[in-house]
């Protein structure tokens, strides 16, 4: 039964196609991993296994009578703690929604259910997912499976660790900065945030900001995709501001015609460990193996570090506007990031909007120039699991100013830091190049497993 859970979600599907195994078989083998491996990381919040064998009966029927619910029928997956979930709790991480169980699911969560996807439970992040540091007042801290002692950084933290260990075989995350990307670096999987709109978000709690999206995590890029196809697409509807059509993505084997990419060591100015940079250098001669061009650079995205306690504020506020928590069972970051965007005046907002709009103009330009830049997930090493939130050492510039020029970017594992633990190469590309980044990603990703 353990060896279920190694399988990928692409296989763990195929294989329940062909009736292989049952989807009960697969639920029992990773209900299993959890209760051995999860006491240790709490990765979940939340289990509901009564729930999710009732789904698991229901697919084997359907199956016999030989119909599928959809590409992930069977498959267990795990939801991120701030998405809701019809008859499973969702807290936000917040002492404020401690009990709470919504009526209804969020957008993406209700296509995968229909596509036949198991839920097991909700992972755990921080407080309304404001922390680098995946820990609460009412879950407590998640630990890296890889490392007890260390951080799965924030705040898809608990999806990450669910991952890494096995426990499920996809989860979704969001991102506002960096939050799918970092705990998949240092957790070695791989994280993804799209370009806004790709996954409609709804309900937002900032519906008319792009900064914060839903996004899935695998252990592989070909699984990622598998999830991305069922949680992608135009919602039809003028509820969600930000939702498109775009191009199916589910396609990993169209050709890809190289072209030039951009690799910094040290993107921003950033302090980078000297074991990331050796593992991430790496990335240089195999991507000339595979016919591309590669020249040292970066977009000029350095200006936005000026203005990151407003871009984070700003989205902070808006979710105290919108969820109305009491503040005064909050924990220490969502409530720095409210006063910090409170400190802020109207003339601060402004000269953010200008310095927006000139990097704007420079990434355009840079993205005429190369198709993707490439540079180190995570600038430090994993820090310790019980850090309090102020004390955070990590630099966190390689994935806070992306998001606010909108630019789809992916982390997959590629080498290791001087401590054993997983390096991420992070790969962006111009807005709304997701499909062709996604191809470019799973390049490399086989060409790594071939050297």
């Amino acid at each position: 039964m353990h060896e279920l859970t190694q399988l990928s979600a692409q296989t763990l599907a195929a294989n329940m196609a062909k009736g292989q195994f049952t989807a009960q078989e697969v639920l029992a083998a990773h209900k299993a991993q959890v209760e051995a491996r999860n006491p240790q990381v709490n990765a979940f919040v939340t289990l509901d296994w009564e729930a999710a064998g009732q789904r698991a009966t229901e697919l084997d029927a359907l199956h016999a009578e030989g119909k599928s619910a959809g590409p992930l029928h069977g498959v267990p997956i795990a939801i991120k703690d701030i998405f809701e979930t019809k008859g499973l709790r969702t807290t936000w991480g917040s002492r404020s929604f401690k009990g709470h169980v919504p009526d209804y699911d969020a957008l993406h969560v209700a296509r995968l259910r229909a596509a036949g996807a198991v839920i097991i439970g909700k992972t755990n992040t921080p407080e309304f997912a404001f922390s680098g540091q995946t820990a609460n007042l009412v879950a407590g801290t998640t630990r890296n499976p890889l490392n007890l002692g260390k951080t799965v950084a924030g705040s898809s933290g608990g999806a990450a660790a669910a991952l890494a260990a096995h426990m499920v075989a996809l989860a979704d995350g969001s991102d506002l900065a960096g939050s799918t990307r970092t705990p998949a670096a240092w957790c070695g999987i791989v994280g993804y945030r799209p370009t806004p709109g790709l996954i409609p978000y709804y309900p937002n709690p900032v519906p008319f900001d792009g900064l914060s999206v839903p996004g899935p995590m695998a252990r592989t890029v070909t699984d990622l995709v598998l999830m991305l196809s069922v949680m992608q697409g135009n919602a039809d509807t003028q509820a969600i501001p930000y939702a498109y059509d775009w191009p199916c993505l589910t396609n990993l084997e169209m050709p890809l015609e190289a072209g030039k990419v951009a690799l910094s060591l040290a993107p921003f100015g950033a302090a980078v460990d000297a074991s990331v940079q050796d593992a991430v250098a790496q990335a240089a001669p195999l991507c000339r193996d595979l016919g591309w061009e590669v020249q040292e650079n970066a977009p000029n995205l350095a200006p936005l570090m000026a203005h990151g306690d407003l871009i984070r504020g700003q989205s902070a506020l808006h979710i105290r506007a919108t969820l109305n928590p009491d503040m005064a069972v909050a924990g220490e970051s969502f409530r720095t990031a409210c006063a910090q965007a409170e400190s802020k005046s109207l003339q601060d907002f402004i000269a953010y909007q200008a310095t927006r709009t000139q990097v704007w103009q420079n990434v355009v330009a840079f993205f005429e120039r190369y198709e993707f830049a490439i540079w180190p997930t995570a600038t430090g090493l994993p820090f310790e699991a019980d850090l309090p939130d102020h004390a955070l050492p990590e630099d966190w510039r390689t994935v806070v100013l992306g998001p606010p020029m909108e630019l789809p970017s992916i982390t997959i594992p590629f080498g290791h830091s001087s401590d054993g633990m997983p390096v991420g190469l992070h790969i962006t590309g111009k807005r709304g190049s997701d499909a062709r980044l996604l191809r470019f990603a799973r390049q490399i990703e086989q060409a790594k497993v071939i050297i």
